[in-house]
């Protein structure tokens, strides 16, 4: 009891101090970010153990004698960009980059044209795939206001020229600090406006098309009198972190995290408490994926430049939720090279759409994030290639994982074999299941796109029970998958049906995966 009674006086002791120590000078690198006072309303405060959580880590191989701020780490979490105005730039303040690597941080580059000019370009988010950016410009002349938002998409040969957002999301005033969601249809940004509830609020804009609808501010508890900044919406798209000097803290701008809740409402905002905040400015706070690291930057005493990029692990209760990342590459099955695919995530259950992104159009790689607790079907296509399907389930009991998986497509040629996954059928039984409708409908797109196409539908079983048996069950399950075909348009001179039963096994049938491998569909292309 008395050693308990000793660590809280402890740490009231520090608290007291760090309240008293007076306001910081506020730190403004472009974007400007007064540094507000420390409320007293103490609202939702939760204060985490300063004797549980290790100080945060100076990144010196990253950070310089100027202002070194908004850090951006990729969901992988082995890219960073942040934003210096350090020399070696293109003038102001300029978005650099840095690698992780076994011997920390490689030396830092300069992005360089078009995305860097002689205005000030600052803070930044980019979608989980790596092909789309939106960053902050203060002082370009297409600009409407003092700072607004820009976007720019990874092309073969790099970024392309940035286009500025419009005034459904600038205005005449100041923008900045964006942060788009995992699906990359919601952009959430920092905003200066007259009719805010504070200084400078958080607001946010969705995507229909390719087209964004006007902001809207988010509504209490996040906004509030008093400034509200630089929002990180984190890979599992339920859980924000923000800045704000408004929700009672440390002193200065700190750092809080709110979870967006099944009625679609903002959970109170937590503050994360010492030693990430402190009594000056905390402030770009980013996650990687797997939730264990946060990046923020901080003009407290002891850095190099007049703020600095930090790092410091993060307690299990302010993590965001358990996620998944999918990372692979997708080529050619005879070649090997590497594709400009479309990779489609659904929801297996609902055939739901909850991300739709692009390969890297030079390398083939492509990289998605998924929360846990769902099971998911992975497709890729591309122009001239018949597509392919994964499925997986996560189990937030795994915790953090991170799947590799490499996508071969064939070209639609005469003699080819497709692999359809995701025709799924009951045990024993040769009704198609619901959850085989995104994957069928698929294939009826790939017939509305080759008028010619005609195949033979090839049904596959197991080797458990009778070999006659399994061949009536193969046939039966083919000539469903042609009805559902038929059913929906296609015509019977394009479609034929055989079952082969155990015949041409993929892999062995003596263990259940083997065994789920096995009982399959086929698509064998008569004619293109």
């Amino acid at each position: 009891m008395a050693k308990y009674k000793f660590r809280l006086f402890l740490i009231l002791i520090i608290a007291v101090s760090l309240i008293t120590a007076g306001a910081q000078d506020e730190i403004s690198p472009s974007e400007v970010i007064p540094s507000g006072e420390l409320d007293s309303s103490d609202i939702g405060i939760k204060k985490v153990d300063l004797f549980e959580i290790v100080q945060p880590v100076n990144l010196s191989q990253l950070n310089s004698k100027c202002a070194d701020f908004a850090p951006y780490i990729m969901a992988s979490g082995n890219l960073m960009f942040f934003s210096t105005s350090r020399t070696g730039g293109k003038g102001g303040e300029d978005i650099w980059f840095a690698r992780s690597s076994e011997r920390g941080w490689t030396d830092p580059q300069n992005l360089g044209v078009p995305i860097n000019t002689g205005a000030n370009e600052g803070s930044l988010t980019i979608t989980p795939d790596g092909n789309e950016m939106y960053f902050t410009v203060c002082g370009r002349d297409d600009s409407y206001g003092g700072c607004d938002l820009y976007y720019s998409r990874r092309e073969r040969g790099g970024w392309t020229e940035p286009v500025n957002l419009g005034m459904t999301i600038n205005s005449s005033s100041w923008e900045a600090h964006p942060s788009i969601s995992p699906d990359g249809k919601t952009l959430y940004f920092a905003s200066r406006q007259f009719d805010g509830y504070g200084g400078i609020d958080i607001y946010y804009s969705v995507k229909t098309g390719d087209d964004w609808a006007p902001a809207k501010m988010l509504e209490y508890p996040i906004n509030n009198a008093r400034d509200q900044t630089c929002p990180f919406i984190h890979s599992d798209g339920k859980t924000m972190y923000f800045s704000s000097s408004g929700h009672g803290g440390l002193g200065g701008l700190d750092v809080f995290k709110t979870t967006l809740e099944e009625n679609g409402k903002w959970s109170l905002p937590v503050n994360l408490g010492s030693p990430l905040n402190t009594a000056q400015n905390d402030y770009f706070l980013s996650i990687p994926a797997s939730g264990e690291f946060v990046y923020f930057a901080s003009d407290r005493k002891g850095g190099f430049g007049n703020s600095d990029i930090y790092r410091v692990g993060l307690e299990e209760a302010l993590q965001p939720k358990i996620v998944a990342t999918v990372v692979g590459k997708v080529i050619d099955k005879n070649s090997s090279e590497p594709l400009d695919a479309e990779v489609l995530v659904e929801r297996l259950s609902t055939g739901e759409e909850l991300a739709h992104l692009s390969t890297n159009p030079e390398t083939g790689e492509y990289l998605v994030v998924l929360p846990a607790g769902e099971q998911y079907s992975v497709s890729v296509s591309a122009e001239g290639y018949v597509f392919s399907t994964n499925t997986f389930e996560i189990q937030p009991a795994e915790g953090y994982k991170e799947l590799h998986w490499q996508f071969e497509l064939q070209p639609v040629e005469v003699g080819e074999k497709i692999v359809i996954n995701n025709i799924f059928f009951d045990f024993d039984k040769s009704e198609i299941k619901p959850e085989s409708e995104s994957e069928l409908n698929r294939v009826i797109q790939l017939f509305n796109k080759y008028p010619n196409l005609k195949i033979e539908i090839q049904g596959y079983a197991d080797s458990v029970g009778h070999e006659a048996y399994n061949l009536w069950l193969s046939q039966t399950r083919a000539e469903a998958v042609m009805n559902y075909l038929l059913d929906k348009g296609v015509s019977q001179d394009r479609l034929s049906a055989q079952g082969f039963g155990i015949a041409n096994p993929v892999a062995p049938n003596l263990t259940a995966e083997g065994r789920r491998l096995n009982r399959r569909t086929e698509f064998h292309i008569i004619s293109k």
